[in-house]
């Protein structure tokens, strides 16, 4: 799951007078746009377009960016201050049918490595690291699994969903359903479900402000890690563009994002090299997806694992340490 759309599930927001948008209507008119926008696209070799924003400091070390389900390139924003801080550069992509970039049908996960390596030539990138976030951790695990080895320097995996096998014991009831069905069997009713709730027929504006309010009628809910968190003005607004994004061409390609998230990777995490520093990042109070994912996915790495399990949830693991982890992915280049 992705930090971007937690606080539509903590509220809801579907009230019978909310319909769902069926394709990218309400466009440019409506949409808060990040300032500065970095975002500009590639054309790939097959010809599809792949959207990518930077962020941080431009001659810093270059990071590529997983976001998460659902996700888009702008939802790195919230690393450009901690990136400046610690000499990073964030190179965020939008996955295939999300933002900007094309819709691939029949895409696996190490596809998008793949497509990562066309924008570090595009770039001339003579090496990187990668850092996934939440649903973005299978894609992390995928460019560990076939980036080329003189290139990826090290792997940060923050609150990363693993492999279906380990299973969702310790996940709220929704996430649960979620990951052990949702994604699995009836991805595009998942993928229709999380868009009905982000109230994409209102305006960013009118979004951002609605979702404030309800920060502050709703506070005494939230977990105490998670204080600073839904009634900052800056990270909501982020959220709020970054979720417009992922819908952007409708719900094809969050669906078949979601999809491969909750089935089998197409590879063994046991066949990371052993050489390729990952660190992982986990919350011990994360209902979205448990800690259990990364101490399981910690032992089938072996001793290049370096796991870290804070007193932290889904969103507070992500928002409380990310100059902590930005700046370990710098010390290993």
């Amino acid at each position: 799951m992705s930090v971007s759309y937690i606080k539509s599930l903590v509220f809801g927001g579907s009230s019978p007078d909310i319909s769902a948008e069926t394709s990218a209507s309400r466009s440019s008119e409506c949409r808060l746009v990040p300032e500065p926008d970095t975002s500009d696209t590639l054309t790939l070799p097959d010809g599809r377009k792949l959207g990518y924003a930077q962020f941080g400091l431009a001659t810093g070390k270059p990071i590529f960016y997983c976001h998460g389900l659902p996700g888009s390139r702008v939802e790195a924003g919230h690393l450009h201050k901690a990136a400046m801080d610690v000499g990073a550069r964030i190179i965020a992509t939008d996955r295939p049918g999300i933002g900007l970039s094309t819709f691939q049908p029949g895409r696996t996960l190490l596809d998008h490595p793949k497509d990562l390596e066309k924008l570090a030539e595009h770039l001339r990138l003579p090496e990187y690291a990668v850092m996934g976030v939440s649903g973005g951790g299978p894609y992390a695990l995928a460019c560990a699994a076939s980036m080329p080895r003189e290139k990826l320097r090290c792997v940060s995996i923050v609150c990363g969903i693993g492999p279906p096998d380990i299973g969702m014991a310790g996940a709220g009831w929704f996430h649960w359903l979620g990951f052990t069905y949702g994604w699995r069997y009836a991805p595009r009713l998942a993928g229709w479900f999380f868009h009905r709730q982000g109230r994409f027929h209102l305006s960013d504006e009118e979004r951002l402000e609605l979702q404030l309010q309800e920060a502050e009628k709703n506070k005494a809910t939230f977990p105490r890690q998670e204080n600073g968190i839904w009634d900052d003005r800056e990270i909501v607004g982020r959220m709020v563009m970054t979720s417009r994004q992922y819908y952007a061409q409708g719900i094809n390609g969050v669906s078949h994002d979601g999809h491969l998230d909750g089935t089998e990777f197409g590879f063994r995490i046991e066949d990371i090299r052993s050489d390729l520093p990952v660190r992982l990042w986990y919350g011990k109070d994360d209902t979205f997806v448990p800690a259990n994912h990364g101490k399981q996915i910690a032992r089938r790495l072996g001793a290049n694992a370096h796991l870290r399990i804070e007193d932290d949830t889904h969103a507070s693991i992500f928002f409380r340490w990310r100059k902590e982890v930005l700046a370990d992915l710098v010390s290993n280049m």
